[in-house]
């Protein structure tokens, strides 16, 4: 199943090492296969599996990005990578 959200990058220091740790940890408890596209910057997506993919893309506090999952377990892969980035990873208030 493919699953999308858009949201806004809510930890106040953009996606830094720790935060893409957390991501990379959270989109790794699940089967399907995890991606952030930054909408704002226009950029192309990238594995969420991947801490130096998501160190890379640079996302800022208050991009809107996209979060897809494609797989059996895409809606809660989805949601529960949404809900991370929503809520500020490490750091709330962004």
């Amino acid at each position: 199943m493919t699953a999308s959200r858009d949201v806004v990058f809510r930890d106040r220091y953009g996606l830094h090492p720790r935060a893409a740790m957390r991501i990379s940890q959270t989109a790794a408890r699940f089967s399907a296969r995890v991606t952030l596209e930054d909408l704002t910057a226009g950029s192309p997506p990238v594995e969420a599996r991947s801490m130096l993919a998501l160190v890379g893309a640079a996302i800022r506090a208050g991009n809107r990005v996209r979060v897809a999952a494609d797989g059996d377990d895409g809606e809660a892969a989805a949601a529960a990578i949404a809900d991370l980035l929503e809520g500020g990873v490490c750091h709330p208030g962004g």
